[in-house]
Protein backbone atom coordinates (compact mmCIF):
# COMPACT_ATOMS: atom_id res chain seq x y z
CA UNK A 1 0.00 0.00 0.00
CA UNK A 2 0.99 3.84 -0.56
CA UNK A 3 -0.74 7.29 -0.67
CA UNK A 4 -0.23 10.26 -2.38
CA UNK A 5 -1.06 13.98 -0.80
CA UNK A 6 -2.71 16.36 -3.04
CA UNK A 7 -3.39 20.07 -2.54
CA UNK A 8 -1.49 20.23 0.58
CA UNK A 9 -1.65 23.89 2.76
CA UNK A 10 1.10 26.31 3.13
CA UNK A 11 2.30 25.58 6.62
CA UNK A 12 3.58 28.81 6.94
CA UNK A 13 1.06 30.71 6.47
CA UNK A 14 1.12 33.95 8.88
CA UNK A 15 -2.71 32.61 10.26
CA UNK A 16 -3.37 28.83 9.92
CA UNK A 17 -6.76 27.22 10.51
CA UNK A 18 -7.32 25.66 14.74
CA UNK A 19 -9.25 22.50 13.11
CA UNK A 20 -9.17 20.19 10.18
CA UNK A 21 -12.22 18.73 9.33
CA UNK A 22 -11.26 15.38 8.01
CA UNK A 23 -13.78 13.20 5.99
CA UNK A 24 -13.55 9.12 4.45
CA UNK A 25 -14.39 9.00 0.80
CA UNK A 26 -15.46 5.47 0.32
CA UNK A 27 -14.93 4.15 -3.41
CA UNK A 28 -18.24 2.25 -3.21
CA UNK A 29 -20.21 5.44 -1.70
CA UNK A 30 -23.18 5.65 -3.73
CA UNK A 31 -23.86 9.15 -5.56
CA UNK A 32 -20.15 10.04 -4.19
CA UNK A 33 -19.38 13.19 -5.84
CA UNK A 34 -22.77 14.86 -5.52
CA UNK A 35 -21.86 14.20 -1.86
CA UNK A 36 -18.55 15.53 -1.72
CA UNK A 37 -19.46 19.11 -3.79
CA UNK A 38 -21.94 19.79 -0.91
CA UNK A 39 -20.15 18.19 1.59
CA UNK A 40 -17.09 20.84 0.89
CA UNK A 41 -19.51 23.60 0.21
CA UNK A 42 -20.91 23.04 4.22
CA UNK A 43 -17.24 23.01 4.98
CA UNK A 44 -16.50 26.33 3.31
CA UNK A 45 -19.54 27.75 5.15
CA UNK A 46 -18.24 27.70 8.51
CA UNK A 47 -17.82 30.74 10.71
CA UNK A 48 -14.05 30.09 10.73
CA UNK A 49 -11.32 28.86 8.55
CA UNK A 50 -11.01 25.09 8.80
CA UNK A 51 -8.80 23.09 7.03
CA UNK A 52 -10.54 20.13 5.15
CA UNK A 53 -8.72 17.06 4.45
CA UNK A 54 -10.76 13.99 2.33
CA UNK A 55 -9.35 10.44 2.20
CA UNK A 56 -10.09 8.44 -0.87
CA UNK A 57 -9.25 5.00 -0.99
CA UNK A 58 -8.79 2.15 -3.57
CA UNK A 59 -6.71 4.59 -5.44
CA UNK A 60 -9.51 6.45 -6.20
CA UNK A 61 -8.77 10.35 -7.13
CA UNK A 62 -10.24 13.15 -6.75
CA UNK A 63 -12.35 15.42 -9.23
CA UNK A 64 -10.40 18.18 -10.91
CA UNK A 65 -12.85 20.76 -9.02
CA UNK A 66 -12.08 19.91 -5.80
CA UNK A 67 -9.10 22.29 -4.49
CA UNK A 68 -9.19 21.11 -0.75
CA UNK A 69 -6.40 18.99 0.11
CA UNK A 70 -6.88 14.84 -0.21
CA UNK A 71 -5.06 12.01 0.08
CA UNK A 72 -5.08 8.80 -1.41
CA UNK A 73 -4.61 5.36 -0.63
CA UNK A 74 -3.63 2.54 -2.79
CA UNK A 75 -6.05 -0.62 -1.84
CA UNK A 76 -9.35 -0.41 0.38
CA UNK A 77 -9.33 1.39 3.99
CA UNK A 78 -12.17 0.94 6.64
CA UNK A 79 -13.90 3.64 8.36
CA UNK A 80 -11.57 3.72 11.00
CA UNK A 81 -8.39 3.31 9.01
CA UNK A 82 -9.68 6.42 7.56
CA UNK A 83 -10.23 8.67 10.14
CA UNK A 84 -7.31 7.14 11.45
CA UNK A 85 -5.18 8.60 8.25
CA UNK A 86 -6.69 11.94 8.90
CA UNK A 87 -6.01 12.12 12.18
CA UNK A 88 -1.88 11.24 11.37
CA UNK A 89 -2.52 13.70 8.10
CA UNK A 90 -3.81 16.69 10.37
CA UNK A 91 -1.47 20.20 10.51
CA UNK A 92 -4.03 21.58 12.81
CA UNK A 93 -4.46 21.10 17.11
CA UNK A 94 -7.91 19.64 16.83
CA UNK A 95 -9.70 17.69 14.35
CA UNK A 96 -13.36 16.56 13.35
CA UNK A 97 -14.39 13.87 11.72
CA UNK A 98 -17.61 14.33 9.28
CA UNK A 99 -19.35 11.87 7.41
CA UNK A 100 -20.21 11.93 3.59
CA UNK A 101 -24.41 12.13 4.46
CA UNK A 102 -23.75 14.44 7.57
CA UNK A 103 -23.98 18.31 7.40
CA UNK A 104 -22.07 20.88 10.01
CA UNK A 105 -24.56 23.76 11.31
CA UNK A 106 -22.30 26.92 9.84
CA UNK A 107 -20.66 27.80 13.22
CA UNK A 108 -20.78 24.43 14.48
CA UNK A 109 -16.55 24.26 14.22
CA UNK A 110 -16.37 27.57 15.89
CA UNK A 111 -18.37 26.35 19.20
CA UNK A 112 -16.65 23.26 19.49
CA UNK A 113 -13.17 24.70 19.55
CA UNK A 114 -13.98 27.80 21.65
CA UNK A 115 -15.83 25.08 24.48
CA UNK A 116 -12.74 22.97 23.99
CA UNK A 117 -10.76 25.49 24.43
CA UNK A 118 -12.20 27.12 27.43
CA UNK A 119 -13.00 24.26 29.42
CA UNK A 120 -9.85 22.33 28.18
CA UNK A 121 -11.14 19.15 26.78
CA UNK A 122 -9.79 16.66 24.45
CA UNK A 123 -12.76 15.64 23.22
CA UNK A 124 -16.30 17.69 22.82
CA UNK A 125 -19.18 16.47 20.84
CA UNK A 126 -22.61 18.26 20.16
CA UNK A 127 -25.85 17.28 19.67
CA UNK A 128 -27.26 16.81 16.18
CA UNK A 129 -31.02 16.66 14.35
CA UNK A 130 -31.29 13.21 12.44
CA UNK A 131 -32.41 13.43 9.23
CA UNK A 132 -34.15 10.35 7.26
CA UNK A 133 -34.14 12.15 3.43
CA UNK A 134 -31.34 14.12 2.09
CA UNK A 135 -32.70 17.49 2.35
CA UNK A 136 -30.06 18.38 5.01
CA UNK A 137 -27.29 18.13 2.40
CA UNK A 138 -27.01 21.47 0.48
CA UNK A 139 -29.07 23.75 2.92
CA UNK A 140 -27.41 26.07 5.64
CA UNK A 141 -28.31 25.77 8.73
CA UNK A 142 -27.44 27.90 12.43
CA UNK A 143 -26.27 26.37 15.68
CA UNK A 144 -29.77 26.22 17.83
CA UNK A 145 -30.92 24.74 21.16
CA UNK A 146 -33.04 22.22 21.74
CA UNK A 147 -36.39 24.19 21.30
CA UNK A 148 -39.04 21.79 18.96
CA UNK A 149 -36.63 18.90 19.72
CA UNK A 150 -37.21 15.94 21.04
CA UNK A 151 -35.56 12.13 22.40
CA UNK A 152 -36.61 8.96 21.26
CA UNK A 153 -34.22 6.15 22.39
CA UNK A 154 -34.95 3.72 19.53
CA UNK A 155 -32.11 2.37 17.94
CA UNK A 156 -32.15 2.34 14.87
CA UNK A 157 -34.06 5.53 14.93
CA UNK A 158 -37.74 5.71 13.95
CA UNK A 159 -39.11 8.93 11.50
CA UNK A 160 -40.88 11.43 13.90
CA UNK A 161 -40.24 15.43 13.07
CA UNK A 162 -37.53 17.25 15.52
CA UNK A 163 -35.49 13.68 16.80
CA UNK A 164 -32.48 14.61 17.87
CA UNK A 165 -29.14 11.92 18.66
CA UNK A 166 -28.79 12.42 22.17
CA UNK A 167 -25.42 13.13 22.19
CA UNK A 168 -25.38 16.51 23.21
CA UNK A 169 -27.70 15.58 26.52
CA UNK A 170 -26.18 13.07 27.40
CA UNK A 171 -29.56 10.77 26.88
CA UNK A 172 -27.94 8.55 24.02
CA UNK A 173 -24.75 8.01 25.80
CA UNK A 174 -22.68 8.96 22.86
CA UNK A 175 -20.47 11.96 22.38
CA UNK A 176 -21.58 11.88 18.39
CA UNK A 177 -21.97 11.48 14.99
CA UNK A 178 -18.98 13.46 14.88
CA UNK A 179 -16.64 14.64 17.58
CA UNK A 180 -13.64 16.87 17.81
CA UNK A 181 -10.45 16.35 19.75
CA UNK A 182 -7.53 18.31 20.85
CA UNK A 183 -4.31 16.21 18.97
CA UNK A 184 -2.11 17.55 21.70
CA UNK A 185 -3.89 15.90 24.37
CA UNK A 186 -4.53 12.79 22.36
CA UNK A 187 -1.65 11.60 20.05
CA UNK A 188 -1.81 11.26 16.46
CA UNK A 189 -3.99 7.99 17.12
CA UNK A 190 -7.45 6.05 16.12
CA UNK A 191 -7.74 2.65 17.30
CA UNK A 192 -8.09 0.42 13.51
CA UNK A 193 -7.36 -3.31 15.27
CA UNK A 194 -7.78 -6.03 17.44
CA UNK A 195 -5.17 -7.32 19.00
CA UNK A 196 -5.54 -10.77 16.68
CA UNK A 197 -5.62 -8.39 13.77
CA UNK A 198 -9.35 -8.30 12.84
CA UNK A 199 -10.19 -4.25 12.17
CA UNK A 200 -12.53 -2.68 13.79
CA UNK A 201 -15.99 -2.24 11.53
CA UNK A 202 -18.45 -0.36 13.86
CA UNK A 203 -17.87 0.65 17.47
CA UNK A 204 -14.47 2.68 16.82
CA UNK A 205 -15.90 5.75 18.12
CA UNK A 206 -16.94 4.07 21.23
CA UNK A 207 -13.82 2.21 21.72
CA UNK A 208 -11.84 5.63 21.44
CA UNK A 209 -14.44 7.67 23.98
CA UNK A 210 -13.73 4.86 26.33
CA UNK A 211 -9.67 4.96 25.79
CA UNK A 212 -9.81 8.16 26.27
CA UNK A 213 -11.85 7.73 29.91
CA UNK A 214 -9.45 5.81 30.34
CA UNK A 215 -6.56 7.93 30.49
CA UNK A 216 -8.82 10.33 32.39
CA UNK A 217 -9.19 12.91 29.84
CA UNK A 218 -11.93 14.97 29.85
CA UNK A 219 -14.65 14.70 27.72
CA UNK A 220 -17.34 17.29 26.92
CA UNK A 221 -20.79 17.64 25.92
CA UNK A 222 -22.25 20.34 24.15
CA UNK A 223 -26.12 20.72 24.74
CA UNK A 224 -26.67 22.53 21.10
CA UNK A 225 -27.34 21.01 17.77
CA UNK A 226 -24.75 20.99 15.58
CA UNK A 227 -25.41 19.27 12.56
CA UNK A 228 -28.04 17.28 10.79
CA UNK A 229 -27.55 13.60 11.08
CA UNK A 230 -28.44 11.30 7.99
CA UNK A 231 -30.06 7.89 9.60
CA UNK A 232 -30.39 4.58 7.01
CA UNK A 233 -29.69 1.21 8.29
CA UNK A 234 -29.09 0.18 4.79
CA UNK A 235 -26.32 1.92 3.94
CA UNK A 236 -24.36 3.07 7.15
CA UNK A 237 -21.38 1.20 8.82
CA UNK A 238 -23.20 1.78 12.70
CA UNK A 239 -25.83 -0.48 11.40
CA UNK A 240 -23.52 -3.16 9.93
CA UNK A 241 -23.78 -6.97 11.55
CA UNK A 242 -20.32 -6.83 12.95
CA UNK A 243 -18.60 -8.99 15.97
CA UNK A 244 -16.87 -5.64 17.22
CA UNK A 245 -17.58 -6.37 21.10
CA UNK A 246 -16.67 -9.88 20.68
CA UNK A 247 -13.54 -9.50 19.61
CA UNK A 248 -12.96 -6.67 22.11
CA UNK A 249 -13.58 -8.69 24.85
CA UNK A 250 -11.96 -11.90 23.94
CA UNK A 251 -8.74 -10.04 22.15
CA UNK A 252 -8.37 -6.78 23.52
CA UNK A 253 -7.45 -3.89 21.49
CA UNK A 254 -4.11 -3.56 19.24
CA UNK A 255 -1.87 -0.89 20.46
CA UNK A 256 -1.07 -0.56 16.64
CA UNK A 257 -2.83 1.69 14.28
CA UNK A 258 -2.82 2.56 10.64
CA UNK A 259 -1.91 5.92 12.09
CA UNK A 260 1.40 4.70 12.99
CA UNK A 261 1.55 2.86 8.77
CA UNK A 262 0.78 6.60 7.56
CA UNK A 263 2.90 8.56 10.00
CA UNK A 264 6.29 6.37 9.21
CA UNK A 265 5.50 5.16 5.64
CA UNK A 266 5.92 1.28 6.57
CA UNK A 267 2.65 -0.41 5.14
CA UNK A 268 3.95 -3.64 4.90
CA UNK A 269 2.09 -5.02 7.74
CA UNK A 270 -1.13 -3.87 6.54
CA UNK A 271 -3.48 -7.10 6.46
CA UNK A 272 -0.97 -8.94 8.49
CA UNK A 273 -1.19 -8.35 11.67
CA UNK A 274 -0.98 -11.59 14.28
CA UNK A 275 -2.04 -11.84 17.39
CA UNK A 276 0.51 -11.67 19.71
CA UNK A 277 1.29 -15.52 21.03
CA UNK A 278 0.57 -16.05 24.80
CA UNK A 279 3.28 -18.16 26.76
CA UNK A 280 1.74 -21.15 28.31
CA UNK A 281 2.09 -21.47 32.17
CA UNK A 282 5.46 -23.09 32.75
CA UNK A 283 4.49 -24.75 36.02
CA UNK A 284 1.34 -25.41 38.78
CA UNK A 285 2.27 -21.77 40.40
CA UNK A 286 1.90 -19.78 36.85
CA UNK A 287 -0.91 -22.24 35.75
CA UNK A 288 -2.98 -21.29 38.87
CA UNK A 289 -2.34 -17.75 38.80
CA UNK A 290 -3.73 -17.25 35.44
CA UNK A 291 -6.83 -19.02 36.14
CA UNK A 292 -7.25 -16.48 39.07
CA UNK A 293 -6.81 -13.64 36.58
CA UNK A 294 -9.43 -15.16 34.29
CA UNK A 295 -11.46 -15.53 37.18
CA UNK A 296 -11.21 -11.85 38.32
CA UNK A 297 -11.60 -10.30 34.98
CA UNK A 298 -14.55 -12.22 34.46
CA UNK A 299 -16.23 -10.98 37.51
CA UNK A 300 -15.35 -7.47 37.04
CA UNK A 301 -16.33 -7.41 33.47
CA UNK A 302 -13.01 -7.01 31.68
CA UNK A 303 -11.32 -8.32 28.33
CA UNK A 304 -9.58 -11.91 28.83
CA UNK A 305 -6.96 -9.75 28.32
CA UNK A 306 -5.74 -6.02 28.94
CA UNK A 307 -7.09 -3.39 26.46
CA UNK A 308 -3.71 -1.68 25.14
CA UNK A 309 -4.07 1.40 24.11
CA UNK A 310 -0.43 3.66 25.37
Amino acid sequence: MYFESHNQPDSDQETRPLVTVFCAVWHKQEDKLELLRSHWDNLKAQTVPIEPCYIFDNGDQAPDWLKAPWHSFSEPLTIYEAWAAGAALARTRYVMNLNMDDRLATGAVQELAETAMVTKSALIGGDWLISFGREHLARDFPVTGYTDTQFVSDWPPRPCEGLRLGSGSGERGTYGAATMWDLEMVGKWYPTYFSNGEPVLSVGDAIFWKVLQGKQLKLTRLPRIIGRYYSDPNAQAEFRPHKDNELLKSHGLSTRSFADAVLSGDFSWHGKLQAPGRKQPLNKIEKASAELEARYRKIFGLPAQPVAAE
